[in-house]
């Protein structure tokens, strides 16, 4: 628990998923995702992995609320195809102006060839969530194009404000079959028609802390925050949880530095944004040394410090994703257990922006 004391939320928690249900007798949930539409709909999204293991085929669920997150919509699939190892990333993105949602995923087809790239994919939702297309090959150019060593997670965003407002955003990671461990964002300037990569962000410092499960969001001038878990241990000389800042919407990165207030077992964590207000949120298992302790965190000065924070589970946690509500609320999707065991439950909670 951080030293200053920080705020418990204790929300009621709704679980959204429960490993070893029947879908998944011999599975988990893991990896989950939250956005908020423009009708101001929750979009719960999560890995249905058949095994408890990374490498896993896996089905991707979504679940719907339209009052707030007070109730639920049953357990769908949008990605259902049992072969395909998608557990390797995916991320939704919301197009503001159309009501559009794109899931970016990984196709990676199970037990078909040895480690290799992974190439973008996208399927879409034009009303609101309840259908989705068949996906297709997302049309991606410059470097790194169109393969990745890694994928998304959580959720993308589209920028509100600067030379870029409109352009959409999803952060991809390189972090496997030895290749540099590095994040990356690729972006979209015509609602995901089109795509392009923008420049890697390389070791901090050079052969210190590895870029690795990242996710971004709008800073109040425009400007693109991302972070991300570090791939290495103290030894990098940074600490578990980093930041980078691009000027030109993602194209290239301006800083970076690490965030050493923010207590993180080394964990993805989920980053969330209020531009008009120029207010931060960060979720993550809060502590030093192990996945317990979820919080969120508020930072009024673009990430470089985090003077509060609101503990919304002390137990056993993981991964999280973050979305405003109608009102203004914080809504949390986040992996919850107890015992030692972070991956029982993923659950789902409200509370008022941390002051």
């Amino acid at each position: 628990m951080r030293s200053d004391s920080p705020h418990i939320a204790a929300p009621y928690l709704t679980d959204l998923f429960t490993e070893l249900d029947a879908r998944l007798p011999n599975g988990q949930y893991r990896i989950p995702s939250l956005v908020s539409t423009p009708r101001g709909t929750l979009l719960a999204i999560i890995n249905g992995r058949m095994h408890r293991r990374d490498v896993t085929p896996n089905i991707i669920y979504l679940r719907r609320s339209v009052d707030d997150g007070a109730t639920w919509s049953d357990a769908v699939p949008i990605l259902s195809d049992p072969n395909n190892a998608t557990e390797y990333g995916g991320a939704p993105i919301v197009d503001p102006v159309s009501g559009a949602i794109t899931y970016v995923h990984t196709k990676y087809v199970f037990g078909s060839h040895g480690c290799g790239g992974c190439v973008q994919w996208g399927t879409r939702s034009v009303d609101d969530g309840l259908t989705w297309s068949t996906p297709q090959p997302l049309n991606v150019s410059g470097s790194p194009a169109n393969e990745t060593y890694g994928g998304a997670l959580a959720s993308g965003v589209t920028l509100k404000n600067g030379a870029h407002a409109g352009r959409m955003l999803v952060a991809l990671r390189g972090d496997c079959c030895g290749q540099e461990r590095t994040s990356f964002v690729i972006y979209s300037d015509d609602r995901g028609a089109s795509w392009r990569g923008g420049q890697k962000i390389s070791l901090l410092p050079r052969y210190g802390g590895g870029w690795t499960e990242c996710q971004v969001a709008e800073l109040q001038n425009g400007s693109v925050l991302l972070t991300s878990r570090n791939a290495f241990d103290t030894t990098s000389g940074q600490g578990p949880r980093m930041f980078a800042r691009s000027d030109d919407g993602g194209v290239s990165w301006a800083a970076n530095w690490s965030a050493y207030d923010l207590p993180d077992p080394y964990c993805e964590g989920s980053l969330l944004s209020d531009p008009k207000a120029g207010t931060l949120l960060f979720g993550n298992p809060s502590h030093a040394g192990h996945r317990l302790n979820f919080s969120v965190h508020r930072s009024a000065d673009g990430g470089r410090t985090w003077p509060r924070a609101t503990v919304v589970y002390a137990g056993d946690a993981a991964y999280s994703d973050m979305a405003f509500t109608r009102n203004g609320s914080v809504a949390v999707l986040f992996e919850r257990g107890f015992g030692g065991d972070p991956y029982k439950w993923v659950s789902f909670g409200v509370l008022p922006v941390p002051q």
